[in-house]
C-alpha cells in the first residue's frame, strides 16, 4: 500500500502526517530511538534565541585577557539556566584545547529571553562587549524552536 505525504495543520504548526486510504497517522519522529535531553518550552512569554557574536579583527589577546572574567560573568545566566549552552566559535578545527592557539571567530550562545532587545542588553553588559573584543553591531540573534537536545 503506497503511502502519499500531506501537510496536517495541528495548533499552528505544519505537521507531516502519513496518510493512507482513510487513516491519518502521524509519523514516527526519527529521533525517539536515540537519547536525548528533554525539550522544554521557556516560560511563557519566554523564548530561546541562537545568538552568534563574532569577535573585532585583532582582539585575541584582550580576549585570552578577560577570559576569566567573562566565565565569571555567565555564572549567574547558567545557574538560573536562561543560558542553555554557549562557547567559541572557531574559523577553524583547533589542533589542542589551548585557547591561545585557537583561531577565533566568536561566541555562541542559545538564551531563554522575552525579546532580542533583551538579548542585546545581555550581550551588553558583558565584559568581551566592554572590553571592545565582541562586535555586538554584527551579532545575529534570531528566534529559534528547537527540535531536538542530546544530553
Amino acid at each position: 500500500m503506497a503511502s502519499h505525504l500531506r501537510v496536517v495543520p495541528r495548533s499552528f504548526q505544519l505537521v507531516l502526517a502519513r496518510v493512507r486510504p482513510s487513516i491519518a497517522s502521524f509519523a514516527p519522529h526519527p529521533f525517539n530511538k536515540i537519547p536525548m535531553a528533554s525539550i522544554t518550552t521557556p516560560a511563557p512569554g519566554k523564548h530561546e534565541w541562537l545568538v552568534v557574536v563574532p569577535d573585532k579583527p585583532g582582539t585575541k589577546e584582550k580576549r585570552l585577557e578577560v577570559r576569566a572574567q567573562h566565565f565569571a560573568g555567565l555564572k549567574p545566566y547558567i545557574e538560573s539556566q536562561q543560558f542553555k549552552a554557549g562557547g567559541a566559535v572557531l574559523n577553524d578545527k583547533p589542533e589542542g584545547d589551548n585557547p591561545a592557539e585557537f583561531d577565533w571567530y566568536g561566541s555562541t550562545i542559545i538564551v531563554v529571553a522575552e525579546s532580542k532587545e533583551e538579548v542585546k542588553a545581555i550581550l551588553e553588559k558583558d565584559i568581551y562587549t566592554a572590553s571592545g573584543v565582541w562586535d555586538t553591531e554584527n551579532a545575529l540573534i534570531l528566534a529559534a524552536k528547537f527540535a531536538f537536545r542530546f544530553p
